[in-house]
């Protein structure tokens, strides 16, 4: 009798895939067109920083709630209700709104953006095969990368042919499809399962280490996408926008691969070499001095940071027992918000204090670091990141 294939592709993932694209996509096409449009309508410098970043404090603030609702409800019904508060959101910014208006519609993607993108990693999960975990939630992070890949350049294709209220539109309408879309998910909701608000149901202890990893690369990727680009262009070195779609290609080339990889031999395989290639790539971006260095920087990011966070949010969810996917999920975002918060603030000060080159170089050290507690982490953990056979 021949063997049923397993495959990621299951009604499930197929339809999250989808709407996490639409998701990050709506909020790369308008990520950069935000501060432009305060701007406009004559905010002041100290005031557009305020409400972009209520964003990151309203996502960070809701994570340690969003937890226990994931676990504890019906994660269609909040997925849908997620959609629904992101669509008002968005919608709230295609007229030219009082300031108070733009404050709400800010603090609600802040709470819709936060929740939803935990909610629909612990529901990807929830859709995988145990076997095909690593590379499932790599093929899952492609939607991401080619989001934030294509999202800001359309954004502002569309913000100056049509102006800024039908780009501010354009994620209204995608988001309405996904809403559409999220009717037809399968529901793995158990009645009688209970909303609990306790450490537990908050932080998922399993997946505080993997976070920890999580927070240390995000940490780096903060410093380096805010300085990256003032760097490159203190030394006159063209290619900056080329760099990141280079970067994005290799991502989504590499990912399914890696994944598979992961599958095949344990979560953690591929991540000792991708930490030497993200401690590199820093090498690299420090000593860079034309494009094609440049360039070079880009595949060693994509296959070093990359293979770093995917790798390190799949550990996430594995190692956590699923009736705490939420948890986990929600454990792995908090990580990843602290380093991006951090990172900038940490590399500003060092930037300040030995410049943006030595700044690269210093960040080399949270990336060993990361991959120090990892292998200290390990030999009592085996038995997690060990490939899952088929049952």
């Amino acid at each position: 009798m021949k063997e049923k294939k397993v495959t990621v592709w299951t009604r499930n993932f197929i339809i999250l895939f989808i709407s996490a694209f639409i998701i990050n996509f709506g909020h790369s096409l308008t990520s950069n067109l935000l501060p432009k449009y305060l701007n406009m309508i004559g905010l002041t410098s100290t005031l557009i920083g305020f409400i972009i970043s209520l964003f990151s404090f309203t996502a960070l603030g809701f994570r340690p709630v969003s937890g226990p609702l994931i676990d504890g409800w019906n994660k269609k019904k909040l997925y849908i209700l997620m959609l629904v508060i992101l669509i008002v959101a968005y919608g709230g910014y295609t007229f030219t709104p009082p300031l108070p208006v733009i404050i709400t519609c800010r603090l609600l993607q802040g709470l819709g953006q936060g929740c939803i993108s935990a909610l629909a990693l612990a529901m990807a999960t929830d859709a995988l095969p145990q076997e095909k975990m690593a590379s499932g939630l790599s093929l899952y992070g492609i939607g991401g990368v080619l989001a934030g890949a294509l999202g800001p350049g359309l954004g502002i294709t569309i913000q100056e042919k049509l102006g800024y209220t039908y780009a501010f539109l354009a994620p209204v309408i995608l988001l309405t499809i996904a809403l559409v879309m999220s009717v037809f998910l399968e529901n793995s909701y158990v009645p009688g399962t209970k909303i609990r608000f306790t450490l537990r149901g908050m932080i998922c202890r399993e997946s505080i280490l993997p976070a920890i990893l999580v927070l240390l690369a995000g940490l780096v990727r903060g410093g380096l996408y805010t300085f990256l680009i003032i760097f490159i262009s203190d030394r006159n070195i063209p290619g900056m926008s080329t760099y990141y779609y280079v970067n994005a290609a290799v991502m989504i080339i590499a990912r399914p691969f890696i994944g598979a990889l992961a599958d095949k031999k344990g979560l953690h395989f591929p991540l000792v070499p991708a930490y030497i290639l993200f401690a590199l790539s820093l090498v690299a971006t420090a000593f860079c001095r034309n494009t094609w260095q440049l360039m070079l920087v880009a595949v060693l990011n994509a296959l070093g940071y990359g293979t770093v966070f995917s790798s390190a949010q799949a550990l996430c969810m594995k190692v956590a027992p699923a009736e705490l996917r939420g948890a986990a999920s929600t454990t792995s975002f908090i990580g990843l918000d602290l380093g991006d918060l951090l990172g900038p603030v940490i590399c500003g000060a060092l930037v300040d204090l030995m410049g943006h080159a030595d700044m690269f170089l210093a960040m080399i050290v949270p990336v060993v670091l990361s991959m120090v507690l990892l292998l200290v982490w390990l030999p009592k953990n085996m038995h997690l990141v060990k490939p899952c056979a088929a049952e």
